[in-house]
């Protein structure tokens, strides 16, 4: 009984570190920065373009909402959870993980979009004169410096790290040092 209290224990110390770790400092500082990129993405978009890039139907803005940080936090997740459960332990390189995360987030954009116009019935966004309608290939681009940013921000040595140095105990360091 003492093993399976101190084990819960354990595991719940773990969970608060890790929603103290992810969603305290990731969530609250990275999801509003991902939402400004945004923002000025879709304003270089529409500087190119003559046009905006993508669109909000219920927003009254239309060319950025607020209820769109809230899945700037998913997003944010999404690329924790990736690096943390699939890109570390696969000692994947940063190159790889940024393509790897750009095309899933892309893909994830585009069944969020679908999700919510199809299922749901309240449109999140809609990209004008594309073929997929809730995301364009040019997404991509933008998802590509969204997980440069991640990865940037996010403090992870990477595949190429240098090993731990082993501590040398007093019996074997050579005599005189």
């Amino acid at each position: 009984m003492i093993a399976l209290t101190w084990t819960y224990g354990q595991l719940l110390r773990g969970a608060a570190d890790m929603v103290r770790r992810v969603l305290l400092v990731q969530l609250l500082i990275l999801a509003p920065c991902f939402w400004l990129l945004e923002l000025s993405q879709n304003v270089a978009f529409r500087w190119m373009n003559g046009d905006w890039g993508w669109v909000y139907p219920e927003s009254p803005h239309h060319w950025f909402s607020i209820v769109s940080l809230g899945l700037w936090s998913g997003a944010v997740v999404a690329l924790w959870a990736l690096n943390t459960y699939w890109f570390r332990p696969a000692r994947m390189a940063r190159w790889q993980r940024v393509l790897w995360a750009s095309a899933l987030c892309w893909l994830g954009q585009w069944l969020g979009g679908f999700l919510a116009a199809e299922v749901f019935h309240h449109p999140l966004q809609v990209w004008p004169g594309t073929r997929l309608v809730y995301v364009s290939f040019s997404a991509l681009f933008f998802w590509a410096a969204n997980a440069l940013l991640y990865l940037a921000v996010v403090r992870d040595p990477g595949p190429a790290s240098e090993p731990v140095a082993v501590p040398v105990t007093r019996a074997e360091r050579p005599a005189g040092a």
